[in-house]
């Protein structure tokens, strides 16, 4: 459900874009650069464990990523209503430039992460992308500008996973972040040149900044003791002082989140039963099929002695995944036709359905790259039905003036338990390992990718039986049309 300012009706053609070609293109490429630096990591997980030799510790690199990038998702995206999102736009890139020069010349993993974890900021890009889109084109231009910063989304993931990958098998994972530093610099320049200073916002209403970040480092301290059970046992001291801060903070956020008067995330919300479905799903999918990439990265690159792997370069690694890119942009439409006509339930069945049969071929069919193709694009169809669907399903359970919160809510609650997901995967992939005797890089075994899958199944079986908790049809409480 769109706004009435951005309604896809609106009557456009690429000629009226003309007049802001240079501000739409600065914004693509900043566009292009969240999303490379969101993917790039996964290109080069083969290279890492190779040098590091933990996949859990590897698996870090990912999961600090997406939970700073949920955190950001909430603050950044409010510092710019108030500060002005051009400023905002400008300070993001020159942190995502330093965190990836400390990533590039890092001389130990804590300083890779370090810089990873700058990076995360720049999960922020598209949020602000897209309030710039609607701040500087006129309302019937606004839906072509934001086609063109999702497409840049999708573009960004393909040159990371891609391009990524290229630069990894031919120099080293090193040069990933130095191509990240290049794109970073470049956005930064076009958005300095040629997009227009934002007016600052006047009303900051007594926000209550604490309630929107404090579950990031909750999380984080949380998923430290989950990662570290394997390697130390249950009862090691520090993990235990690490669960234990972890859940005192994730406490108090909530409680601050449930009394303040303006939380930056309102948890009030999930008492309407649809906003909590919308959300349970969207959680229960990032831990399952948003995984894919991750998991199917391994797979492919993983050499072949391992009895799993198929011992692809990451190159070819990121070409495999294309093919299911290129499907999913038809599951977004086919998706609103089925919500149009059904109701959220239905697509939500659906696109469940299709991602869990998915996750089950591959628990049984991963022997060749035709075969993994296949299944990665029947996986990417169901998702993308599954995301597109949520939304809807939002905007019309709530007033149209608290769409953009709940719809930023659903943009949380995805970014944190994608990064939490990914944390679950790499420990269990991590569970059981064969050893390379000339590297001693560590790689899952058989059993492990297994154990991995069976877990994902589960997940996407969750979530396809929650869509049963939604009304039958189109259920209209606020009488706001999808």
């Amino acid at each position: 459900m769109s706004d009435p300012a951005i309604s896809t009706t609106a009557n456009t053609d690429w000629a009226a874009l003309k007049p802001y070609k240079l501000l739409i293109f600065a914004l693509f490429i900043a566009e292009i650069t969240g999303s490379f630096e969101s993917a790039m990591i996964i290109a080069v997980m083969k290279y890492l464990i190779e040098d590091f030799g933990d996949p859990a510790l590897v698996g870090w690199l990912v999961t600090a990523y997406l939970i700073v990038g949920a955190a950001a998702a909430a603050l950044v995206g409010r510092m710019g209503d108030i500060f002005g999102r051009r400023r905002v736009l400008l300070i993001v890139l020159a942190i995502g430039v330093a965190g990836s020069l400390v990533s590039a010349f890092a001389p130990s993993f804590g300083w890779l992460l370090t810089g990873r974890i700058m990076q995360g900021m720049t999960g922020a890009i598209l949020a602000l992308c897209i309030g710039l889109v609607r701040e500087n084109l006129p309302a019937q231009h606004v839906p072509m500008g934001i086609g063109l910063m999702i497409s840049g989304a999708s573009l960004g993931t393909a040159a990371g996973l891609i391009l990524g990958g290229w630069i990894a098998d031919n120099y080293s994972w090193h040069g990933v972040f130095i191509a990240s530093v290049g794109f970073c610099a470049t956005a930064w320049g076009a958005v300095r040149l040629w997009v227009p200073r934002s007016p600052l916002g006047v009303n900051t209403a007594g926000i209550d900044w604490f309630s929107g970040i404090l579950f990031a480092p909750g999380i984080m301290l949380v998923l430290y003791y989950v990662g570290s059970i394997a390697k130390l046992g249950l009862f090691d001291n520090t993990g235990l002082v690490a669960f234990a801060a972890g859940m005192a903070l994730l406490s108090y956020w909530l409680w601050r989140s449930l009394t303040a008067k303006v939380p930056l995330l309102d948890v009030r919300q999930f008492r309407n039963r649809n906003v909590l479905v919308a959300n349970i799903v969207t959680a229960l999918v990032a831990l399952s099929s948003l995984q894919i990439t991750l998991i199917f990265a391994i797979l492919l690159q993983s050499p072949v002695w391992t009895g799993i792997g198929l011992g692809v370069s990451s190159f070819v690694s990121g070409l495999a995944k294309l093919p299911s890119n290129l499907l999913s942009t038809f599951a977004g439409p086919l998706s609103g036709w089925i919500t149009g006509r059904g109701g959220g339930r239905m697509a939500m069945l659906l696109g469940g359905a299709l991602a869990a049969t998915g996750w089950i071929m591959v628990y049984f069919l991963h022997e060749s790259v035709e075969v993994v193709i296949a299944i990665l694009c029947v996986i990417s169809f169901g998702t993308t039905i599954l995301f597109a669907v949520g939304p809807t399903i939002l905007a019309e359970a709530v007033t149209p003036e608290r769409t953009s919160e709940v719809s930023g809510m659903l943009t949380v609650v995805r970014g944190l338990f994608q990064g939490i997901g990914a944390m679950i995967v790499t420990t269990l992939l991590a569970s059981q390992v064969v050893t390379d005797p000339a590297s001693k890089a560590q790689y899952p075994n058989e059993a492990a990718f297994q154990l991995t899958i069976a877990v994902v199944i589960g997940f996407s079986i969750l979530a396809t039986l929650c869509a049963f908790a939604l009304p039958r049809g189109r259920a209209m409480a606020t009488g706001v049309a999808p």
